[in-house]
């Protein structure tokens, strides 16, 4: 028993300052605070991720790292099967061990667990039961070691809500047996899946979510009309992406990997992968022969990259960290966020172009539904089809003072990017410079964006949690009637 303890001791690792490099808003709570005032103590959130803690961060991290501020907070997350080889966006060093789980602290009241490697098949429904339920035993023991020692005489043991962006997890819930399931729908997830036994996982377990789940959030109008009805509540509290509140406005530096370029500078930013609409970034490369279409983001689709890489004019960058995202989208003088049509487009509420607007620079989109009853719509141009495509990236660009009022291909004259000097080889779109950082449109696109501040959206979700608590503190777990969880 002496050696198991000191195992999980070694288990837990810190950087130098105790806290994640990357991980903002994590505070300590107020000194003056009991927790276990009253009797009462802040329930252990087990968040199950479908991100590393490490890796670019979303909405996941962004609102743990907030909540952690006052609750404590286990952040799962994810696997693969032991069959696999370590995935490409797994951070270096992190990667899940083959048969045990590793915990590792990431701040005051913040936790990372990694389980360890998956069975081979674990999203055909009779091993995924099994995995699932394995799992949740492993989680009911980290909840369990991280209350050693920290049990107050005067309270009794933490309550533990299980909060799902994986809702596979919904299947642990017999086995870790939390108080309280929180669902929080980012996408329409069966969409995702590719072979028909995982599309039956996925489409029941977000089936179960939604009707288990105390409490269900989702990023988009669009999934909530759709399941909302589904829900113990019966609607779904729709909290939308963001953008890093200290990205909107910030002045970027041209990256190195643009000088030399020329212009236009038409932008993309995200995973390469199969749900891009690579016609569209084609017809952009092939009028704008003049210009360069730079990608930025991981390749997950390498036969779509290749169909990238063969026009002479486009740049596949790859990933870039997260810090320098500000910087090349800041520079570029069009941002594109082309989904194809289906089921993922319907429902995606991307990142990206959150960021965009937070640079206030132009951007052209698909057709998204999700993002149509948003305030910031207004500053998206929607279009289908390479042909309308294509001419909303010339609005944009005209709009700027980019581009000439010709047939789409950019003229040639020297000139330079914002903040960039002009270098041997460029040649810039029509003489001018793109409107500067503080122009009124760009400010507008800026200003559009500050209530999509992921600061903002994290106080919303905790309005809404709170008030869910005093709801559930009124009426306890234990004492609801059938039609609840089992």
């Amino acid at each position: 028993m002496r050696a198991g303890r000191e195992r999980a001791r070694r288990s837990v690792t810190r950087d130098p300052a105790g806290h994640a490099e990357n991980a903002p808003g994590i505070v300590p709570p107020p000194a003056d605070r009991v927790e276990h005032e009253a009797g009462r103590r802040d329930p252990l959130i087990v968040c199950c991720s479908t991100q590393y803690w490490h890796e670019a961060w979303f909405r996941k991290q962004h609102f743990m790292a907030r909540l952690s501020a006052r609750h404590p907070v286990l952040y799962v997350e994810p696997s693969f099967s032991i069959l696999r080889g370590i995935p490409r966006r797994c951070p270096a060093g992190r990667a899940n061990h083959p048969w045990r789980p590793t915990l590792h602290r990431e701040g005051p009241k913040l936790w990372t667990l990694a389980p360890p490697r998956g069975l081979p098949l674990w999203t055909h429904p009779r091993v995924s039961r099994l995995q699932y339920g394995m799992w949740g035993r492993m989680l009911r023991r980290a909840a369990e070691r991280l209350e050693e020692g920290t049990r107050a005489k005067t309270a009794g043991p933490r309550p533990v809500w299980l909060w799902l962006y994986n809702p596979l997890y919904v299947q642990a819930r017999g086995t870790l047996r939390p108080e309280r399931v929180i669902f929080d729908l980012v996408d329409d997830l069966e969409a995702y899946e590719s072979r028909a036994h995982s599309r039956a996982t996925m489409r029941a377990c977000v089936d179960a979510a939604l009707r288990e789940a105390d409490l269900v959030f989702t990023t988009s109008s669009l999934l909530a009309e759709k399941h909302g009805a589904a829900t113990r509540e019966g609607c779904m509290h729709v909290v939308p992406n963001g953008v890093r509140g200290e990205w909107i406005a910030r002045i970027p530096r041209i990256p190195e990997e643009l000088h030399g370029r020329p212009r236009p500078w038409i932008g993309f930013l995200g995973a390469v992968f199969r749900y891009l609409d690579y016609d569209l970034l084609v017809a952009a490369a092939r009028a704008y022969p003049g210009g360069t279409l730079v990608v930025v983001g991981p390749v997950e689709d390498p036969a779509g990259a290749a169909r990238l890489a063969a026009e002479p004019n486009v740049a596949l960058l790859g990933r870039c960290p997260q810090e320098r995202v500000p910087d090349f989208v800041g520079a570029f003088d069009v941002c594109l966020s082309p989904f194809k049509a289906g089921a993922v487009r319907r429902a995606v509420n991307p990142l990206k172009v959150y960021e965009y607007l937070a640079a206030g620079r132009p951007v052209v989109s698909t057709p998204l539904e999700s993002l149509a009853g948003e305030p910031v719509a207004r500053w998206i141009r929607f279009a289908e089809g390479p042909d309308a495509f294509v001419r909303a990236i010339g609005e944009a660009l005209a709009e700027e003072g980019l581009s000439p009022a010709t047939s789409g291909r950019a003229a040639q004259t020297e000139g330079g990017a914002a903040g960039a000097q002009p270098g041997p080889g460029r040649s810039p779109l029509a003489g001018a410079q793109p409107e500067p950082i503080d122009s009124p449109r760009a400010r507008s696109r800026r200003d559009a964006v500050r209530p999509y501040a992921w600061e903002a959206l994290a106080e919303r979700v905790e309005q809404v949690l709170a008030a869910a608590q005093e709801r559930w503190d009124a009426v306890p777990a234990a004492s609801r009637t059938a039609g609840g969880r089992s």
